[in-house]
């Protein structure tokens, strides 16, 4: 039996458990695709191999009398079988329950992570490692070497890794930002609940980053320009100017290199470049100038404090603390609805370039990267880069995808190959 401890959650965490519903899953993914089909009980080896390495992963979700706790979880995390649609049906808060999950099917190994739990780092970190340890249980010697995103299964976890990153910043003395207003929505139908629909992209990543260095702009900001611009187009062909409102994406950052944390636990921010289409026409320059602009601006340790500050003053209230868990249940997803998803059109999530040991590398084919559905957004998008190679993948809740249509439209007019595929 294994030893029960008690692991609070982090600051990020702890709003999650109270919002999740058939939609709000807070699953995300990250997948990889091999070269040859997965050997299921080697893979399974290989997870329980590196479990030790994650202790703070080892956990079930419990119910306290103010707040959600982790408690060690006594059971074993097994690998299961992909399903078609991905980041749905888990009930993490259910009594021996991880929050997280292996899935398997054919070539591809899976990791979906509940963002009570991590965030897309922490859980690439895991699935690196997990791969590590399925090619050595095959035979292929490899080891981490300078890559700061994987981890020796054998090694003894940090205590960095255990850390709410976000106390450790906070400074009472820095005031909150700015307030923020309801933004775009997108006017779509939702699919029934389970269902959640994947468009994913294949692009050339030289062909890519040229064309950001065109506009002198960085990856991310040329995509986030060219997803508001999407958005823009699609108020312009089917609503009526009254029906128009900010258009605003929502972008994480890891703060972990701009705050020199090792947290695996939650450690991002969002940004929110955006546009006001009622304000007049918008060309693409213009965009690509606001989000660079604003990203330069935003993206710096002292503006990051103050939302850190608003969000851990928000859980240290007394009023809030000592607020009973039933009531807490029942107002977080009002907060979170105001303060959050009313004030995004969409989502950008950039999980950066994978690398992995050049002795397994040639093994996989390539990396994708799915963001947690969500309701209010309806349509969150998600990219990776591996090899010469990015993966673009937007993940949606309602039946057609005219934002992902418009998107790639607009690659391909640029001169941009794109590869579709879906589930």
């Amino acid at each position: 039996m294994k030893d029960k401890n008690w692991y609070r959650l982090d600051n990020a965490g702890k709003v999650y458990p109270a919002i999740i519903t058939h939609y709000r899953t807070s699953l995300f993914r990250i997948s990889a695709t091999l070269m040859k089909p997965v050997h299921a009980g080697k893979l399974q080896s290989a997870l329980d191999t590196i479990m030790k390495r994650f202790p703070y992963f080892n956990v079930q979700i419990q119910r306290g009398l103010f707040w959600y706790f982790f408690e060690t979880n006594e059971h074993t995390p097994l690998v299961e079988r992909d399903s078609l649609y991905p980041c749905m049906a888990a009930n993490v808060k259910r009594e021996r329950m991880y929050l997280f999950r292996v899935r398997a099917f054919d070539r591809r190994i899976a990791v979906e992570f509940s963002h009570i739990l991590t965030d897309g780092t922490g859980a690439l970190i895991f699935l690196k490692t997990l791969l590590l340890q399925y090619f050595r249980e095959l035979g292929f010697d490899a080891v981490p070497g300078e890559d700061n995103l994987l981890f020796e299964p054998d090694a003894k976890p940090d205590p960095g890794e255990y850390e709410d990153s976000f106390k450790k910043v906070y400074n009472k003395k820095i005031p909150f930002n700015r307030k923020q207003q309801r933004a775009f929505h997108l006017p779509e139908k939702l699919e029934k609940p389970g269902h959640y629909h994947i468009i994913t992209a294949i692009i050339p990543a030289q062909t890519l980053l040229e064309k950001s260095r065109e506009y002198k702009v960085s990856l991310t900001e040329f995509l986030t320009a060219l997803l508001i611009e999407s958005y823009r187009q699609y108020c312009a062909d089917h609503l009526k100017p009254r029906r128009w409102k900010p258009i605003v994406i929502n972008v994480p950052v890891n703060l972990r290199t701009i705050f020199e944390s090792r947290t695996m636990k939650n450690f991002f921010l969002s940004m929110e470049p955006a546009i006001d289409p009622r304000l007049g026409e918008y060309t693409l320059e213009e965009i690509v100038s606001k989000v660079h602009h604003y990203m330069r601006h935003e993206v710096d340790s002292k503006v990051l404090n103050q939302q850190i500050t608003r969000n851990v003053k928000g859980e240290m209230n007394t009023f809030v603390r000592l607020m009973p868990l039933v009531l807490k249940n029942m107002v977080l997803p009002v907060i979170y609805n105001i303060l959050g998803e009313n004030n995004y059109s969409g989502s950008l999530s950039n999980l950066g370039r994978i690398t992995m040991p050049e002795e397994i590398a040639g093994l996989i084919e390539r990396f994708e990267f799915i963001p947690a559905p969500s309701t209010g957004l309806k349509t969150k998008a998600g990219f990776l880069s591996w090899n010469d190679e990015i993966c673009i993948s937007f993940g949606r809740l309602t039946k057609d995808s005219p934002i992902e249509r418009i998107f790639f439209r607009k690659m391909r007019k640029m001169g941009i190959p794109v590869k579709i595929e879906s589930n």
